[in-house]
C-alpha cells in the first residue's frame, strides 16, 4: 500500500474515533442537561401538587377524625377538576401501594412500580421513575404527603417526555449522516493533500535512481524550505560528496592502473635487455671489449633496477612508519645541502644561491633533505637540457609564513607544460621519458618527495613556465600545527 493512502486512511479512522467518541458524547452532554431540566420541573411540578393537595383537603375536609378513602378520591376529583386547564395527571397510593386515585388502570405492574417508589420516598422524601410504553416515555415523580397526624398518602405526578427522546433520536440521526458526508469527502481531500505533500519525496526517490542508474550528476530539486526541503538539501549535499569520492575512486583506479603499467614497463625494457646480453654472451664468441660492453650494460641496468626497488620500498615504508622528529636550524639544514651540491652543480656550470632565514622546524631531517636535494637536483637536471644558456642559477631560499616555514627551490631549466603539472607526484610518471631514463630517472622522486612533506604536515606545490624554470614550495607547519 502507498503511503500516501496510509496516511489518508490513518487519517480517516483519527476522524471517525474523534468525532464519533466526540460527537456523540457531545449529544448525549445535551441530552443529559435536558433531562436534567426535566427532572427538575418534574420534581417542582410534584412539589406544588402535593401543595395543592393538602390545600384542597383542608378546604374540603369536614371530619378529621373520621375520613376515608373515598373523602381522598373526592378531594383529588375537586383538585383535579380545579387544575384541568393545566392538563397535568396525578395519581394518590396508600402506604402498601394501593391506588386511591388516578387515570391508571391498576395492574400487578402499577403495584409493584408504586411499591418501589414508595420504598425510595421512604429514605429520600422524593422518588422518580421512567416509564416506556408503546414508544412512549414518561418520567414519574413520587412524594409523601401527610393528612393530619394519622393519615400519609403518596402522591405520584407523570410528565410526557417522548418529545425529549425523539430529540435525541433526531440529532444522532442528523449527525450520523453529516458525519457520513464529511467522511466521504475527507478521504479524497486527505488523499490529495497527502499527494500535494509528499511530492518532494517523489522527487527524492526519481533522484535517488537516476543516481542509482549511474547520472551521478542528478539531483532533486528542492521546492521548500520545511522538513522535506531539508531532506532534499541534505540529500543532495550527500550526493555531492559520493561523486566527489566516487570520482576520487576513479582517479585512484587510473592512478594504479597507471603505477602497475609503468611499473610493468620500466622493469621489462632493461630485463629484456639484460636476457639479451646474456644470452650472447652465454651462446655467442665475443672479443674482450664485446663482452665488456655486454657485462656493463648489464650491469648498469641491474643497479637501475635495484635502485628502483629501494625507492619503492622507501614509498611504502613512508607511507606505515612514524617519523621521528626534531627541531632543526633553518641555516644549518640549508649549509648542509650546499655542502653536498655545491661540487656537481660545478662540474655542470651551475651557480647555487641560498638565501634563508634563520628559524627553529620541526622535522626528520635526512628526510627532508631527500626532498630538497631531489628538487634541487631535478633543477639540476632540467638545466642540463637547456643547451647555450649564458647564466643557469639554481637558488634555495627560505624563511617564515603561515604559522610554519616555506622552501621554495628555483631553477632556469626548461619548465613543465602547465597540463603536466597536476600529474608529476604520481608515481613512475615523467614528463620526459626518454631524458629521464638517460638521467637513470625512474619516475618516483617527486612520488616520494610528495609522501615525505605529506607526513611532516606540509604541501607541496608547482608553478612553471616552459622555457623560463620552474619554483617548487615546500611548507612545512609550526611546532604546534604539526602536532
Amino acid at each position: 500500500m502507498k503511503f500516501s493512502w496510509k496516511i489518508s486512511i490513518s487519517m480517516l479512522v483519527i476522524s471517525i474515533l474523534v468525532m464519533g467518541l466526540g460527537g456523540y458524547a457531545l449529544l448525549e452532554a445535551l441530552f443529559s442537561s435536558s433531562w436534567q431540566r426535566e427532572v427538575e420541573n418534574g420534581a417542582e411540578e410534584n412539589r406544588m401538587l402535593a401543595y395543592s393537595f393538602v390545600a384542597y383537603w383542608n378546604t374540603t375536609a369536614q371530619e378529621w377524625q373520621n375520613f376515608s378513602d373515598g373523602d381522598i378520591r373526592k378531594t383529588a376529583e375537586v383538585m383535579a377538576d380545579g387544575m384541568a386547564w393545566a392538563g397535568t395527571e396525578f395519581s394518590i397510593y396508600e402506604e402498601d401501594g394501593q391506588l386511591l386515585y388516578g387515570g391508571k388502570k391498576e395492574s400487578p405492574e402499577t403495584g409493584k412500580e408504586a411499591e418501589k417508589l414508595i420504598q425510595v420516598v421512604s429514605e429520600r422524601q422524593r422518588a422518580r421513575l421512567l416509564r416506556e410504553q408503546e414508544g412512549r416515555y414518561e418520567l414519574a415523580t413520587m412524594s409523601s404527603v401527610s393528612l393530619g397526624e394519622k393519615r400519609l398518602i403518596y402522591l405520584e405526578s407523570d410528565r410526557d417526555v417522548t418529545v425529549l427522546y425523539e430529540d435525541r433520536t433526531a440529532r444522532e440521526t442528523i449527525y450520523r449522516r453529516w458525519m457520513t458526508v464529511i467522511l466521504l469527502l475527507e478521504l479524497p481531500v486527505c488523499y490529495l493533500m497527502t499527494v500535494w505533500l509528499l511530492r518532494p519525496l517523489g522527487r527524492l526517490s526519481r533522484a535517488a535512481r537516476r543516481i542509482a542508474g549511474g547520472e551521478l550528476e542528478a539531483r532533486a530539486r528542492m521546492g521548500s524550505r520545511d522538513e522535506v526541503g531539508l531532506l532534499a538539501r541534505d540529500f543532495n549535499r550527500m550526493a555531492d560528496h559520493l561523486q566527489q569520492q566516487f570520482t576520487e575512486l576513479q582517479e585512484t583506479a587510473r592512478r594504479q592502473e597507471d603505477f602497475i603499467g609503468s611499473f610493468a614497463h620500466e622493469l621489462k625494457t632493461p630485463l629484456t635487455s639484460m636476457i639479451g646480453y646474456a644470452d650472447m654472451l652465454r651462446s655467442r664468441e665475443m672479443t674482450e671489449e664485446e663482452r665488456f660492453e655486454a657485462a656493463n650494460y648489464i650491469f648498469k641496468e641491474g643497479k637501475r633496477l635495484e635502485a628502483l626497488s629501494l625507492k619503492l620500498l622507501d614509498l611504502l615504508v613512508l607511507r606505515h612508519e612514524e617519523l621521528k622528529k626534531r627541531q632543526v636550524s633553518a641555516v644549518w639544514l640549508a649549509e648542509e645541502l650546499r655542502g653536498i651540491l655545491e661540487p656537481a652543480l660545478a662540474e655542470y656550470g651551475i651557480r647555487l644561491k641560498l638565501s634563508v632565514k634563520e628559524d627553529r622546524i620541526e622535522l626528520e631531517p635526512d628526510l627532508m633533505k631527500t626532498v630538497l636535494l631531489n628538487l634541487m637536483d631535478n633543477g639540476r637536471k632540467a638545466m642540463e637540457s637547456v643547451p647555450n644558456q649564458e647564466e643557469k642559477w639554481l637558488c634555495l631560499l627560505g624563511r617564515p609564513e603561515q604559522e610554519g616555514y616555506a622552501f621554495y627551490v628555483r631553477d632556469t631549466g626548461k619548465g613543465i607544460p602547465a597540463e603536466e603539472l597536476s600529474r608529476i607526484t604520481e608515481a613512475f610518471y615523467m614528463v620526459d621519458k626518454s631524458r629521464a631514463r638517460k638521467q637513470g630517472g625512474a619516475g618516483l622522486g617527486l612520488s616520494i618527495c610528495a609522501e615525505i612533506v605529506k607526513r611532516h604536515g606540509g604541501t607541496l606545490t608547482f608553478q612553471s613556465q616552459e622555457g623560463r624554470g620552474t619554483l617548487v614550495r615546500v611548507w612545512l607547519p609550526g611546532k604546534e600545527e604539526s602536532r
